[in-house]
């Protein structure tokens, strides 16, 4: 019975020593490791980082439409702004009315120094008058149209021969043209024109009895083209020279050079 007895409080002294040496046993090893969860979004950034350091940075994601440039043709601005808001040209057959004046160069009148009835005077131009003009075309390229072209101008005090009675001092000359007619657009909606053509021309009444009443012409146009916001309707001013010229019994040409500037209104069908 003495030995249990002697067991008994060894065994305690052991209970009590391990009890004192598990906090230290435990703290020498350390906490133990914990798994750390990363986020998607933490995840995407380290890569951005990662490709930043090699060179590639990172792209940026839109959903909005990249506006384009505004060109003389009609370029679509903006589609992410819910339409077409650039300016479109229309082309194709189109009218084109010119209402302005007209006067020629040259000629002569009566004057107190001459024979009555003959016109000795030389003039340098004559009095101004009305030019009248309807024309069709059809646009071929933004930039070039052709088009047919007819007109009347009219002459006053300002006869074909010097002295010739019968040489009448006021008449009008008509024409019909075909020719070209080329654009510029230097800015958004405004154009530099120039006209080339040429065709016929009738006198009326003749320069002089029994002398032909026909002839040819040339034309050759300046002037300025506004687009405006009607995308049918095109306005502008025009300056044509004119060079009629006519035969004549007596073997001289009959040459009339003469000017013409008119407002333009052209309608595009």
């Amino acid at each position: 019975m003495a030995a249990p007895m002697r067991a008994a409080p060894l065994a305690a002294l052991l209970v009590l020593a391990t009890a004192l040496a598990a906090p230290s046993a435990l703290a020498a090893l350390g906490p133990a490791p914990r798994l750390r969860l990363t986020p998607p979004a933490l995840l995407l950034a380290a890569e951005d980082e990662e490709k930043a350091a090699e060179g590639d940075e990172p792209k940026e994601e839109s959903t909005a439409l990249p506006d384009q440039e505004v060109k003389v043709g009609g370029a679509v601005v903006g589609d992410s702004m819910g339409g077409a808001t650039g300016f479109v040209f229309k082309q194709g057959f189109y009218t084109q009315s010119d209402l302005g004046g007209f006067f020629r160069l040259g000629g002569f009148t009566p004057s107190q120094n001459c024979d009555p009835g003959v016109n000795c005077e030389p003039v340098l131009t004559s009095q101004m008058q009305p030019y009248i003009g309807l024309s069709i075309g059809y646009d071929l390229f933004q930039w070039l149209g052709i088009q047919l072209s007819y007109g009347t101008g009219f002459v006053a005090n300002a006869a074909h021969y010097s002295d010739q009675p019968n040489s009448p001092r006021d008449y009008g000359v008509t024409s019909l043209d075909l020719g070209l007619v080329a654009s510029y657009y230097f800015l958004d909606r405004l154009a530099v024109a120039l006209k080339l053509m040429g065709g016929a021309t009738f006198l009326t009444p003749e320069p002089d009895v029994g002398e032909p009443w026909y002839g040819g012409n040339a034309l050759v146009g300046l002037g300025v083209r506004y687009a405006t916001l009607l995308p049918d309707t095109f306005v502008g001013l025009d300056a044509n020279f004119h060079a009629a010229f006519a035969p004549s019994t007596g073997g001289a040409m009959v040459f009339i050079p003469a000017f013409s500037f008119a407002p333009v209104i052209k309608y595009v069908f």
